[in-house]
């Protein structure tokens, strides 16, 4: 990854030059699905999981014990996905038998896909604004950062859906 890449996530606009300028294919890719992980596992592991595990025991039953147990279940899911993206990346690259320049493609189209950007954009900009506005308010940064995280991708989810064709 390198400063285009970075640029371009951030929304300036990048000649395509510039967009093919790719030195680590490989990193960008394990990166990409990272992100992915991140935002699938965090977003099911705050607003599915964790209330599965709120109710289901006595003891966090409660308006307090449901947030601890969001928090937990989204906080462990967001660090399952730095395991499980870079096991899932090399285990679709070995089945399909793909070479650098396959990752490479994957990777310059990933940096056109605006709907994808937008989607990470929206998860990033969401953790990075909730985390630091639970903790202006007294809360718990890291469950700030995970419902901005969950509440970015949803918005950019029904944005991206919304948009025409």
């Amino acid at each position: 990854m390198n400063f285009p890449w970075f640029k371009n996530f951030v929304g300036f606009e990048v000649p395509d030059e510039q967009m093919r300028d790719i030195p680590y294919p490989y990193l960008e890719m394990h990166t990409h699905v990272i992100m992915k992980c991140a935002q699938a596992f965090g977003l099911l592991g705050t607003v599915i999981v964790g209330p599965l595990v709120a109710v289901s025991r006595s003891k966090t039953r409660s308006l307090s014990g449901l947030k601890s147990s969001c928090c937990t279940c989204g906080k462990y899911g967001v660090m399952l996905s730095f395991v499980a993206g870079p096991l899932m990346t090399q285990s679709v690259l070995s089945a399909k038998k793909a070479n650098r320049d396959s990752v490479y493609d994957r990777c310059y189209r990933l940096r056109y896909n605006k709907k994808q950007i937008r989607i990470d954009r929206g998860s990033a900009v969401g953790a990075v604004g909730g985390s630091a506005l639970a903790g202006q308010m007294g809360a718990s940064p890291v469950m700030g950062a995970l419902v901005g995280l969950s509440v970015g991708f949803i918005s950019m989810m029904v944005y991206n859906y919304a948009l025409p064709k």
